[in-house]
């Protein structure tokens, strides 16, 4: 359609949740998770809606669990195979910089799945919670790989008239071509609240890309912000790095 585009195309990864009872071995939204038996279960004891002095801490929940077999992409590491999202179910009005105001406080672990030889089986659960909305239901997960574009105002200005007709001729005139809304691995955030913003890594000043969008849902029953995303962007020269958490 455009060629002018091609360099700007991401692939991703639309996850689409359906309720089932999947096991720790599988890719699911709000099941188990595949963690080590001698690996501390993760906890937050940040201050929130809930206590204000964060005490007791209370345990995080899954939020997300992605195997590479899955959702193959530039996005995992050399020897990583296994991604997991757990998140604080409270809201937290002055979190951490990297975190998202007035949002549960994310956690994202990396593993080799291999390594994980024996499995906790009973994971604690959250002494407190502000929201239903922040507790997932359990969900398997069907993988679309897709190509992804970005916001009309991120790419040159040259282009956008060409891109707005196109983007008027193939949908409803949102802010992306293919308007990949929705829980997704990689590709690019879409912006209809606020102009595009960039996420400069604050360990090595590369600019962040998108690694996985959190949505507001009837499936999972998960509702952010009014009925918005979650996104989480990482560091793509090297995913040790401190992540940045965005509400839209």
């Amino acid at each position: 359609m455009l060629p002018e585009l091609a360099s700007y195309a991401r692939d991703a990864v639309v996850l689409h949740p359906e309720r089932a009872e999947p096991d720790c071995w599988s890719s699911s939204i709000g099941g188990p998770l595949l963690w080590p038996g001698d690996e501390p279960w993760p906890e937050c004891s940040l201050p929130d809606e809930s206590s204000p002095a964060g005490v007791p801490a209370t345990a995080m929940v899954p939020v997300a669990q992605v195997f590479q077999r899955d959702a193959p992409g530039p996005w995992w590491p050399a020897g990583i195979d296994l991604l997991r999202i757990l998140w604080c179910p409270n809201e937290h009005w002055d979190p951490p910089a990297q975190q998202a105001d007035v949002s549960p406080v994310i956690e994202v672990r990396w593993r080799r799945a291999a390594d994980v030889t024996s499995q906790l089986t009973n994971p604690p659960v959250p002494s407190r919670y502000d929201e239903d909305s922040y507790l997932p239901k359990a969900c398997a997960i069907t993988a679309e790989h897709v190509t992804d574009f970005p916001f009309r105002e991120e790419v040159p200005a040259e282009l956008r008239p060409r891109l707005e007709e196109l983007v008027r001729e193939t949908g409803d005139g949102s802010d992306a071509i293919t308007r990949l809304g929705g829980w997704k691995l990689g590709g690019w955030p879409t912006w209809h609240l606020t102009h595009p913003t960039a996420f400069p890594c604050g360990d090595c000043g590369t600019a962040m890309t998108l690694l996985f969008t959190v949505a507001s849902d009837d499936e999972t029953e998960v509702v952010v912000g009014r009925w918005g995303d979650l996104r989480i962007f990482t560091c793509p020269a090297d995913y040790r790095h401190a992540f940045q958490v965005d509400l839209h």
